[in-house]
């Protein structure tokens, strides 16, 4: 049996890079970019579509401007809860043991919640128009009934 000695002087000399992970996957944090920028095009464009609404809504007053009007909000505010929290259930024992479920809401996307938050601000009025109105179809229903 032969026995060879090793040099190991070029052991030394072999340069290493340190590898840094930039995030869990690349591709889903790619994907998950341009899923946002189609998000925010459509609350953009959504956004445009509410605002033209409560002004036509405000000006004309009529159920079929608030029909539309009460659409375009209910489907901004679905897409903007539906992309911006995410809910998760974590199962606990408290002190004594018990057996405890908690829900929690963690915030996704900022921008999207800043957006949301932006569009109540613009669309106050509108809404308060709604609200009386609203409140005028609730009291005609419960004369009805």
């Amino acid at each position: 049996m032969d026995i060879k000695k090793v040099d190991m002087n070029n052991v030394a000399n072999i340069e290493t890079k340190k590898v840094e992970r930039t995030g869990k996957d690349f591709s889903f944090t790619l994907l998950s970019k341009i899923e946002e920028g189609q998000l925010k095009e459509k609350l953009n464009l959504l956004m445009g579509d509410i605002s033209i609404q409560g002004k036509q809504l405000a000006e004309h007053m009529d159920f079929k401007y608030l029909k539309k009007y009460r659409a375009l909000v209910t489907e901004f505010i679905t897409e903007v809860v539906a992309h911006s929290h995410k809910f998760s259930r974590e199962n606990f024992l408290d002190k004594r043991g018990r057996h405890r479920v908690y829900g929690i809401i963690k915030l996704i996307n900022k921008d999207v919640d800043e957006l949301a938050q932006e569009l109540i601000k613009e669309e106050k009025d509108h809404i308060s128009i709604l609200n009386r109105v609203d409140e005028i179809r609730g009291l005609l229903l419960d004369i009805i009934t």
